[in-house]
């Protein structure tokens, strides 16, 4: 195998700093240029890795979350998944040494740098400097020596105004500024309350970061983005063996339905794949547009996205939400996670107060807020036994949503987040505004196929018994 490989994370100084639209373009033009590009996100983000599956296809964006994972995890999840491509690009979180507190840069993208020892490229956004633009680098450059800043990228300025930047952080810091885009209409991504507006809904973005690539193709140094992102080739790590083979070599697979549509799409693609690991078939539907549930399934998986947007048409598929109905009425288990729950209540409330009946599988309505709730991540305990957890588990999760639920803490509450319970745990029933990754216990897996397993074991005798009868 060719041994020449690249990779490289995109920082910025602060968030809106312009990583992500530097972080396609760049996607873009080594798609141009015949390389196989590998994805990845900093963080918990779930919009941003939609945009670098549409233009990195047919491979999935896969969140690198130090506070869900390990050390150990992280390299792992970025070796295996680089070690086949000719560029992996990380794009990283909020500002490069922006991390959980504000003290210490725990969780930030120049840990994850670290850890992986990928070369650094720093966004700047220079519609508003000079000479402060050096002393701004220079800060970045020197703040950590261990954190291997390797260029700098110049947002929202012209040729001009960025010949001026270059020379001033070249001779004041040594660092090469590779190139530079505009601030241009035709290279923005429309946003909404939870960031960007997913690549699902927005009209004519590769158009944009088509234009991005070619504008880039003419200002970009790429030679020397080649040469600064060269590393060793990633060697291939060891699998995870945690697997429940007992369901691989089942007669009857567990069949698992996963919502992804224009209301559906925030999903960890790790936890899919860990699905996939245990033997279970996905089957993914859309409550938007579909009819019915496939047929045959044990497990509904209703992640998070924008179900209040799309409440009036979610609404309006009654025969979907009959069947998912149904499905719950005939022993069917359903977890949902911050759209899910949404999804699961009686009814959507919108800024305006319209009301929108839903599945009524759980008290109470959801309404719209004007800010964010509870945002951030958390250390949860589990308050129940349940399908997915024994009582008092302790788990991390993100959490991040406008709206609330007026029966938060007294409906048989999933969790407690320290003085708060959240969620929702109800016989086959767990849904809550907290996002998991699976990866983060071996357990949560483990305990979903028993639960799956034996539910379709009482059902085989249910049925073995009713043929005798006949």
């Amino acid at each position: 195998m060719n041994e020449n490989f690249h990779a490289v994370l995109i920082a910025g100084t602060h968030s809106s700093a312009g990583k992500t639209t530097w972080s396609l373009a760049l996607m873009a033009l080594a798609r141009k240029k015949g390389l196989t590009v590998q994805p990845f996100k900093a963080g918990p983000d779930y919009i941003d890795p939609g945009f670098h599956h549409e233009i990195c296809s047919p491979r999935r964006s896969r969140n690198l979350d130090l506070f869900f994972l390990s050390k150990e995890k992280i390299s792992e999840s970025f070796h295996n998944r680089s070690r086949d491509t000719g560029l992996a690009i990380v794009e990283g979180v909020m500002g490069l040494y922006d991390g959980k507190g504000p003290s210490g840069t725990e969780g930030s993208s120049a840990e994850l740098a670290k850890i992986l020892r990928l070369p650094v490229l720093l966004v700047i956004d220079g519609s508003k400097m000079a000479g402060s633009a050096a002393a701004l680098v220079s800060g970045f450059k020197n703040f950590d020596p261990a954190v291997h800043l390797a260029g700098v990228l110049i947002n929202r300025v012209r040729p001009g105004h960025f010949h001026l930047l270059k020379r001033a952080i070249e001779l004041s810091t040594g660092l090469p500024c590779l190139g530079f885009l505009p601030e241009e209409e035709a290279f923005s991504i429309p946003e909404r309350h939870l960031g960007l507006t997913p690549a699902a809904e927005t009209q004519n973005w590769k158009v944009k970061i088509d234009r991005a690539a070619s504008f880039l193709e003419k200002n970009l140094d790429w030679d020397a983005f080649l040469r600064i992102s060269t590393i060793p080739r990633p060697p291939a790590q060891a699998q995870p063996k945690e697997k429940v083979e007992r369901n691989k070599s089942s007669q009857e697979p567990v069949k698992i339905g996963v919502a992804r549509d224009a209301a559906f799409s925030f999903y960890y693609e790790d936890n899919l794949d860990l699905l996939n690991e245990q033997g279970a078939e996905i089957l993914f539907f859309s409550p938007l547009k579909d009819p019915v549930l496939p047929e045959g399934l044990d497990f509904l998986y209703l992640g998070g996205g924008f179900p209040e947007i799309y409440a009036q048409e979610l609404a309006k598929n009654e025969s979907m939400i009959k069947s998912v109905r149904d499905f719950y009425a005939r022993g069917g288990f359903i977890y949902g996670e911050c759209g899910g729950l949404i999804y699961l209540a009686e009814a959507f409330c919108d800024s305006d107060g319209t009301e929108y009946p839903l599945l009524k599988l759980l008290p109470g309505k959801i309404a719209m807020t004007r800010r964010l709730q509870n945002f951030g991540y958390h250390e949860i305990k589990t308050q129940t036994d349940t399908f997915l957890f024994s009582k008092n588990t302790a788990l991390r999760s993100h959490e991040f949503h406008y709206s609330i639920w007026n029966q938060e803490g007294n409906a048989s509450p999933a969790y407690q987040i320290g003085d708060r319970p959240e969620g929702f745990a109800s016989g086959r029933i767990f849904a809550s505004y907290q996002h998991l990754h699976f990866g983060l216990d071996s357990r949560i897996l483990a305990r979903l196929f028993e639960s799956l397993k034996a539910s379709q074991d009482l059902n085989r005798g249910k049925q073995i018994k009713k043929e005798e009868k006949q």
